[in-house]
């Protein structure tokens, strides 16, 4: 799905955004070049099962003294000859090495298809990552003006007790100073947005001169996921695309291994041709018989058959064993890793899920509870029953909690969504 100049000029959701960057990423389209390349050395492969076949067409003058072609004596004089030949050759048996060298490329084409994949879900990853920090910035920029606006009207409150004699300096003082605290702090979010911008442009191989809109509304989704911590693991070391792709390379190892061992064994290859040529004597050149006659009767043909025993070639296919042997211990050592580095992530995202999730709530309970003590607080100042400094921790407490509810919020988001992807739904849904 390619996303119109339409849907462009319109803001785009989170699954718009990962969708664009696929089908933009360079890394994703060298993988699908290199995945294409796989494809045609899996076809080039089978050419080794088809004979090979040369024809070649040869002509000569010679001068002086030469071989009369039809007598074999010398003779001493101007004549023009030319030949034709045809011949083939096929490997009957190479101690299975053509068959393995098949079956490791229709693995690396598998493989190749795959990394392709797991390129696009890493960009896809890599993208929501970034657009939920232009979320995050932007919203954080909201909480930011809201508390400003909040303080300033605080403060002109305090200007007007303060002339009233309601309010001291200090108060007034203090009250200037959070408003200013706040002026900072819109301003470093604004910036910090900003930069979360370029982050996801750039991410998503997106022009950093063009406008971006995005859908910042993103709410929690109810959990659709039933699976418990040890279905997943289970189900992501069967059919998690890096396992898979670390399986393959262990395999394509394995097979290069065969078809090292098979230069151990005799060879058997099969040979044919056939020939014929032409010859006149420019001085008599009825001497000789036409071209078709000489063409017909000149016909020679050959079959052979050759059987190769492998004895010393100074010790190249013992290393060469030796070396593919060792790369496919590597290529278990590296499955290995692959499987338990796995592991590892389904278990902290399917962790981290669950925690955020408690985590927001628990945010959410402590926003409103700080919210109610900023209501109070600020009822208190006005009345001066308390200080401008108690109204100042209200208000930062309340700052504080809106933004551990809102990046535990967020960080829930992305986790569930790791989660659904390792149960084996897309990362990028329709």
């Amino acid at each position: 799905m390619t996303l119109s100049t339409s849907t462009l000029a319109q803001s785009l959701t989170l699954d718009d955004c990962m969708r664009y960057a696929v089908e933009h990423s360079t890394a994703v389209n060298e993988k699908r070049l290199a995945a294409d390349d796989s494809r045609s050395d899996y076809i080039e492969s089978f050419g080794s099962f088809f004979p090979s076949i040369s024809a070649s067409v040869g002509g000569a003058t010679n001068f002086g003294r030469s071989i009369d072609p039809a007598t074999n004596n010398y003779t001493n004089v101007t004549t023009f000859s030319n030949s034709y030949s045809l011949s083939a050759s096929m490997t009957l048996f190479d101690g299975l090495q053509n068959i393995n060298t098949i079956r490791a490329a229709k693995v690396a084409r598998s493989l190749g298809a795959m990394e392709s994949e797991i390129a696009s879900d890493e960009t896809a990853m890599e993208t929501m990552s970034a657009y939920m920090d232009v979320v995050y910035y932007k919203e954080a920029v909201e909480i930011a003006r809201l508390h400003l606006e909040s303080s300033q009207n605080t403060l002109q409150l305090t200007r007007q007790q303060y002339g009233l004699g309601l309010k001291s300096a200090a108060d007034v003082a203090e009250i200037e100073s959070q408003t200013a605290n706040y002026e900072y702090l819109l301003l470093t979010e604004e910036n910090n947005l900003d930069l979360a911008y370029i982050k996801l442009r750039e991410t998503m191989n997106y022009p950093q001169d063009e406008e971006l809109n995005i859908v910042t509304d993103i709410q929690l989704e109810p959990s659709i996921n039933t699976h418990s911590k040890e279905e997943l693991i289970e189900y992501s070391l069967l059919y998690n695309p890096r396992i898979a792709v670390a399986k393959q390379a262990t395999e394509i190892k394995r097979l290069q291994l065969k078809r090292a061992q098979g230069a151990f064994i005799p060879s058997l290859y099969l040979y044919g041709g056939y020939n014929t040529n032409y010859f006149i004597d420019f001085d008599n050149k009825s001497a000789y018989d036409p071209f078709s006659t000489q063409f017909r009767n000149n016909r020679g043909a050959y079959i052979q058959l050759s059987l190769s025993i492998p004895i010393f070639t100074g010790l190249g296919r013992y290393s060469s064993y030796r070396k593919a042997k060792n790369a496919w211990r590597s290529a278990q050592f590296a499955q290995t890793a692959t499987e338990r580095a796995v592991e590892s992530e389904v278990c902290e995202t399917w962790q981290q899920m669950h925690n955020t999730k408690k985590l927001y709530q628990q945010g959410d309970k402590k926003v409103n509870a700080a919210q109610l003590v900023y209501d109070g607080a600020t009822k208190k100042f006005e009345k001066g029953l308390i200080s401008a400094l108690e109204l100042q921790t209200a208000s930062t407490t309340l700052l504080q909690a809106k933004a551990e509810r809102l990046k535990a919020r967020l960080q829930h988001i992305i986790k569930q969504r790791m989660v659904d992807y390792y149960s084996g739904k897309p990362i990028i849904r329709e």
